[in-house]
């Protein structure tokens, strides 16, 4: 079984999940509609996998063919930092220190 590539994907989307404008509007929904937290549950998490399937989609059968790992690795780290440099920067965000 591929264990450990599910617990990998797991862990790094949820961690880079946690507190965006999703589970922001999730936990708004649901506390406007406390009779029906399941429901939110529900549609909030469908919403994810069909998100997440059509970036498996898009990656395996588009991307994959045309760039290699490596460059994708490459180009997500570089994406990675520039946007944590300017989020410091106060270019974008709004982080006030």
């Amino acid at each position: 079984m591929y264990w450990r590539l599910l617990l990998s994907t797991l862990g790094v989307v949820f961690i880079s999940e946690m507190g965006d404008k999703t589970q922001i509007t999730t936990l708004l929904l649901a506390g406007a509609n406390p009779g029906y937290i399941l429901w939110v549950a529900l549609g909030s998490a469908c919403a994810l996998i069909c998100a997440s399937f059509l970036e498996v989609i898009i990656g395996s059968q588009v991307i994959a063919r045309y760039v290699k790992p490596s460059v994708i690795s490459l180009l997500s780290g570089i994406i990675f930092i520039i946007l944590g440099i300017l989020l410091l920067l106060g270019v974008i965000g709004d982080i006030q220190f």
